[in-house]
């Protein structure tokens, strides 16, 4: 198999959603110093993804419904732009995604305790909020995660939770406690996850030592598509402590992959981002050519012509 059946395997198996897909090419426009992107250039490339003109508007017209993104008219253009608190969480969210999975309780902790102060709904939906921000579940009343994470010190102030600086010593000792309940964890879903992130991927990463292995288009491609097959690992991965998993858990070495090619294929696809957003496609369909119709019209026989003359 080459690189393009590769590609085209994995955004098969991974069938994305579109309104994902968005978010980090956005993500991947603001890493490049581009705040903006052309509605053109934003069908330009999801089309590279299979996605058509319509579905793509209709996408955005959602996430600006949604006060995620915002689209201004010049003429007859339009100018997309994440919003200050959207571009800030996609911020924030790659650089979560781009620690290390390996945790162990060596480090220093930030610990979050439901002492039983607010109700079970506020408490459930807190639970939710933490667990995107990479907090672990150590028990059903505790969420921690290493200190050494960019982290608002309000966060278990905010959702009523109590909070703690700990050593990693101290909360292995507090996991141990039966006042903090048992918890039995799901590592078989995310163990599956990460094995099929490694049979889509991998063979990528083998080619990255390859010159001209991927064209400008193909590295984007691949860029946006272990960014969200890696997430989606992340999202069903219950990040717990070293001690806490078994010797064998894949996730250190999806994440490895991540790092490769994500790095390995950042040139070319800046390269191509950049040569996109410069020179964007037409917003409308009636701006460009349109070549079904040039293609199946007719020419008129010179005969049809009308000629008209003057009255006398």
């Amino acid at each position: 198999m080459n690189s393009e059946m590769y590609i085209d395997a994995a955004l098969r198996q991974a069938r994305p959603r579109l309104s994902t897909l968005l978010k980090l090419m956005f993500g991947e426009a603001q890493a490049a110093g581009l705040t903006t992107q052309w509605l053109g250039s934003v069908i330009a490339l999801m089309a590279l993804l299979g996605f058509q003109e319509r579905t793509v508007r209709t996408a955005l017209f959602r996430l600006a419904e949604s006060k995620l993104i915002k689209i201004e008219r010049h003429g007859r253009r339009s100018l997309c732009m994440l919003t200050p608190p959207t571009a800030e969480a996609i911020l924030a969210a790659r650089q979560r995604l781009n620690m290390p999975a390996g945790r162990d309780f060596s480090e220093h902790w930030t610990m979050l305790v439901h002492t039983g102060g607010i109700s079970a709904p506020r408490h459930a939906a807190a639970r939710k909020q933490l667990l995107e921000l990479d907090y672990c579940a150590l028990a059903p009343n505790l969420l921690a995660r290493p200190a050494s994470y960019a982290r608002d010190t309000r966060d278990g102030e905010d959702h009523g939770l109590a909070l703690f600086e700990v050593s990693g010593s101290q909360l292995a000792a507090a996991v141990r406690q039966p006042l903090f309940g048992k918890i039995d964890w799901d590592l078989r879903t995310p163990r599956e996850l990460y094995q099929q992130f490694q049979q889509r991927f991998v063979p990528l990463r083998a080619m990255l030592g390859q010159r001209g292995a991927f064209t400008d288009q193909q590295a984007y491609r691949i860029r946006l598509l272990v960014s969200h097959g890696y997430q989606h690992c992340r999202r069903n991965d219950p990040l717990l402590p070293r001690e806490l998993l078994p010797e064998d858990w894949p996730a250190m070495a999806a994440y490895q992959t991540y790092v490769a090619l994500y790095a390995g294929c950042a040139a070319q696809a800046r390269r191509h981002l950049l040569k996109t957003s410069v020179s964007p496609a037409p917003d409308t369909a009636a701006e460009a050519p349109r070549p079904s119709l040039l293609h199946h019209r007719k020419r008129k026989p010179e005969w049809h012509k009308t000629t008209t003359t003057a009255r006398p």
